[in-house]
């Protein structure tokens, strides 16, 4: 210490890490999922209702929302009742789960639009600022990550922290069966791995 005059003392007193904990929780982990497609059957409708089983099954707390209705971005006033229902949701979530089909190379404009409702100031913090965000994309042809990549720049952007696990489903209409079920693969596999220790 005597060899640096210009340094507080304090600053070499080792924190109370108990201070540093996060408290505990007295509900189950709330999960909002996200979905890129307006239409009834969609595979990345299905593949979200296959990931709110399995986090319901985990023991979260999950709410869809379905963007049905939703207008695009600036097309209507922030009072309409789908945008609101969508920022209360991404007030209400801790973690998140978004789904796209990839479209032209990309995450689908259904998708992106929902994003773009959520406003980016907020007393200088993000209504999505530090929750935790989980990635899946379907795709109508071979694997690929296009959209995934896309999602997790997105989500970085938005103050996320975002999972290392991400699942990319090639060629989704074979993977589901009529009833919309995710039928036995890898790829349920891949899903139910990817999210067990989240």
């Amino acid at each position: 210490m005597s060899d640096l005059p210009n340094v507080m003392p304090a600053a070499f007193q080792v924190p109370d890490f108990g201070q540093l904990a996060a408290p505990i929780p007295h509900h189950k982990p709330r999960i909002l999922m996200l979905y890129g497609a307006l239409r009834e059957r969609s595979y990345s409708r299905f593949l979200t209702l296959e990931g709110q089983r399995l986090l319901e099954a985990f023991g979260a707390e999950v709410r869809v929302f379905h963007a049905n209705g939703l207008p695009l971005p600036n097309d209507a006033p922030d009072t309409h009742p789908k945008v609101q229902e969508l920022r209360e949701a991404m007030l209400w979530s801790e973690g998140q789960v978004w789904t796209s089909p990839e479209r032209h190379g990309s995450m689908s404009a259904v998708m992106k639009a929902q994003i773009d409702w959520i406003p980016l100031p907020g007393g200088a913090i993000r209504p999505t600022q530090g929750r935790t965000l989980a990635l899946m994309q379907v795709s109508g042809g071979s694997q690929s990550f296009n959209a995934v990549n896309q999602m997790r720049i997105l989500g970085r952007w938005m103050r996320m922290v975002t999972i290392h696990n991400q699942s990319s489903v090639a060629k989704a209409c074979q993977e589901f069966d009529e009833a919309g079920r995710m039928k036995p693969s890898s790829f349920m596999i891949g899903l139910s791995t990817s999210w067990k220790n989240w």
